[in-house]
């Protein structure tokens, strides 16, 4: 038995109507019309909107709408069968094992988190710890014998400021005063990790 999407195209290449045409005329935009002609109806937005369309078009090419809208709801019909079943089998296919999805992530997690502690790990072995002096500046001016020294550096490193151990915080920030004389004061900070490896700032104040 032919088809409702035959009928149709026949019809209009028969007419000698193009795609474009139509749509101007029914307002069908060309992509439903492709689908149509090609039994593609459940990519049209509904069931509804399908019927509606098929209608439309069948009169605008006058055939029998009647004839037209009992071969598209066979059709139709025969379409979800096909497609629910397919849903269906590959809906099972990943249902099969619950766990296996989970298992897969909880490996690729594991995976994540030893391959950055490697590199942190790797890191410092090479390098020494981040360090960095928010106060005072390099080559600053400080107008009275105490020194507020401000900064962060990671929270396991040892600090020492002029040979002076100094406290590190949690989230790695270190702060210290020291006293000074008036003149260039030169300050000497350094950071060391657990593998020995240093990071050193050395900067000048001006005390006045």
């Amino acid at each position: 038995m032919r088809r409702v999407s035959d009928i149709l195209r026949e019809e209009r290449e028969k007419k000698n109507l193009s795609l474009e045409y139509i749509e101007k005329t029914t307002k069908i935009r060309v992509e439903y019309l492709k689908a149509i002609e090609e039994g593609r109806f459940h990519t049209l937005p509904s069931e509804s909107y399908a019927l509606g369309f098929v209608k439309n078009y069948a009169s605008f090419l006058g055939l029998s709408r009647a004839r037209i809208v009992a071969l598209f709801r066979r059709e139709y019909k025969e379409e979800n069968r096909e497609i629910i079943p397919n849903f269906r089998k590959n809906t099972n296919r990943f249902s099969k094992n619950p766990f296996r999805n989970s298992k897969n992530i909880l490996i690729t997690a594991i995976f994540l988190i030893v391959a950055v502690y490697i590199f942190f790990q790797y890191n410092s072995l090479l390098f020494g710890p981040p360090l960095s002096v928010s106060s005072p500046k390099n080559g600053e001016t400080i107008h009275n014998n105490v020194v507020e020294i401000k900064g962060k550096t990671d929270p396991y490193a040892v600090l020492s400021i002029d040979g002076e151990e100094i406290f590190v915080g949690i989230d790695g920030s270190f702060k210290k005063s020291i006293y000074v004389f008036p003149g260039n004061k030169k300050i000497s900070i350094v950071a060391k990790n657990r593998f020995g490896k240093e990071t050193k700032q050395n900067f000048e104040v001006k005390v006045e």
